[in-house]
């Protein structure tokens, strides 16, 4: 065996063990938010439950009689994110006095009686979730203005997985391989 068959049959054994990049968490999305006072909430975010971090938040409430409605963005950095509560804000900022505010629970049952944990497995949950306007700086109080009603559900997806760079290198010395070599001087001047 040549050298380069030696070498590139160990790089693909090397690059065999290199896991394939997977998401970070499960995307949840909204689903049938119906708010007290006739709004609705639509949107997603990225809850990783190995490390209880959320990210790419986005979820949109409509105005109802009781409440404008708003966007969020931000985890509330007052609220730390349990698997079974989260909190939200519409951006990140020095002074939340006034602002708006969404908490998100999960639970088993459109009875709201027995939480349940986020997980990254992908699924549905059943989801409550409260409105409500900030009352000093950091949000820890807070003024309750609407909350949802009925059994409004979040579901669970995981993104595909791209393959690494490094198994894509491992490809592409395997193609290398199948290229035919020149032929060496004995055989050409035969």
């Amino acid at each position: 065996m040549s050298r380069l068959t030696v070498l590139v049959g160990i790089l693909l054994i090397l690059f065999g063990f290199v896991p394939v990049a997977s998401a970070d968490g499960v995307t949840w999305t909204l689903h049938d938010m119906l708010f007290n006072d006739g709004a609705t909430a639509s949107g997603s975010f990225v809850y990783d439950a190995a490390t209880n971090t959320l990210s790419s938040v986005n979820i949109t409430t409509t105005s109802g009689s009781l409440f404008t409605g708003a966007t969020y963005t931000a985890v509330d950095p007052s609220f730390t994110p349990l698997p079974f509560d989260i909190g939200i804000v519409v951006m990140l900022l020095p002074d939340f006095t006034g602002s708006s505010a969404l908490e998100l629970e999960f639970f088993t049952s459109n009875t709201f009686a027995v939480p349940q944990n986020l997980t990254n497995t992908p699924g549905t949950v059943f989801t409550a979730l409260n409105e409500f306007a900030c009352l000093n700086s950091s949000c820890t109080s807070v003024n309750d203005l609407r909350g949802t009603i009925g059994g409004g559900t979040i579901t669970g997806t995981v993104s595909t997985p791209e393959p690494s760079a490094l198994l894509l290198a491992g490809l592409g010395l395997l193609g290398l391989c199948t290229l035919r070599r020149p032929a060496s001087f004995t055989q050409r001047a035969a």
